[in-house]
């Protein structure tokens, strides 16, 4: 990464994982490319998640985890590996339903790896082809799912994650854990203003996740300023033995941030100009991510 970010490719980074608006022609391509050849797309995708699982459940990251057991909760790195198979297909098709959806995507189609809100209960991967949901790792929460799913995207309950309060409640109900605002490392809580104890009792801060981070900075920090000065988002306060974890171990605070001390930092981080300074950026991310890896091993 260059030294210097720019706020078009902030923005960049903020929309490659969110859904696209679904307009008349986008419907219109689906139908004249899709909608004939639904069917065998289903069994070409079904096909191609085979393969893929075929290869990736022998891998290391895998075979090492002992948390997870595939496929479930793989739903991002399934999603990934079929997107690098899909692009294969798409450059060199060999079936009916992969060359219309190469003549989709030529002829203007979106088809694009997407995250967000699944019916207020999922942090999803999938895809958008056009005015259809593509979900190719459907059995990652419950196994005994189909492994693929398509829908029409009205009808999916997929929708983009703009804020962190719905992301914060989202992180709760998912991954079963418990919230809390970043009032104790204040000079990382303009890109990390939550801190996250999973089921497991680990520290988290987030949201160090690419699209909403990316989000916050495109607008210059407010999601996270307007998070942390909810009153509504405060909560119970971090309990002791994660707050004594986080100021042995990072030099937490001894008492949430004053709000004035906390403006002033957002406004710093504006007047600096943090969000184009990857020099500072990438150690505050490379921080979040520590705390997360020391926790773990605590």
């Amino acid at each position: 990464m260059p030294d210097i970010l720019t706020l078009e490719e902030i923005t960049n980074r903020a929309n490659e994982e969110t859904p696209v608006e679904i307009t008349l022609r986008q419907t219109k391509l689906t139908k004249t490319w899709l909608l004939p050849h639904l069917d065998a797309l289903y069994v070409d995708l079904q096909q191609l998640r085979t393969a893929f699982d075929n290869t990736y459940r022998l891998s290391a990251e895998v075979t090492n985890n002992p948390r997870r057991t595939y496929p479930k909760g793989y739903c991002l790195e399934i999603s990934k590996g079929m997107l690098n198979l899909l692009q294969q297909q798409i450059q060199q098709p060999t079936t009916p339903a992969m060359q219309a959806l190469r003549e989709f995507c030529l002829n203007g189609g979106i088809a694009k790896r997407v995250w967000g809100n699944l019916r207020n209960s999922y942090f999803q991967n999938a895809f958008q082809f056009g005015s259809l949901y593509v979900d190719v790792a459907n059995d990652t929460v419950n196994p005994s799912k189909p492994q693929v799913e398509i829908l029409p995207w009205a009808k999916s309950g997929f929708y983009a994650i703009r804020d962190y309060a719905k992301y914060a409640k989202l992180a709760e109900v998912y991954w079963g854990g418990k919230v809390y605002p970043n009032r104790y490392l204040p000079e990382l809580a303009v890109m990390f203003p939550i801190i996250f104890v999973n089921r497991y009792g680990e520290v988290e801060l987030q949201a160090n996740y690419q699209t909403i981070l990316y989000r916050n900075m495109e607008q210059n920090f407010k999601l996270a300023e307007t998070y942390l000065f909810n009153r509504k988002n405060y909560g119970d306060p971090l309990p002791e033995p994660y707050h004594a974890f986080l100021q042995n171990e990072f030099g937490a605070l001894a008492e949430p941030v004053a709000d004035d001390a906390l403006r002033s930092l957002f406004a710093d981080a504006r007047k600096t100009s943090l969000r184009l300074d990857i020099t500072r950026c990438q150690p505050m991310l490379d921080q979040a991510l520590a705390i997360g890896n020391r926790s773990k091993r605590a």
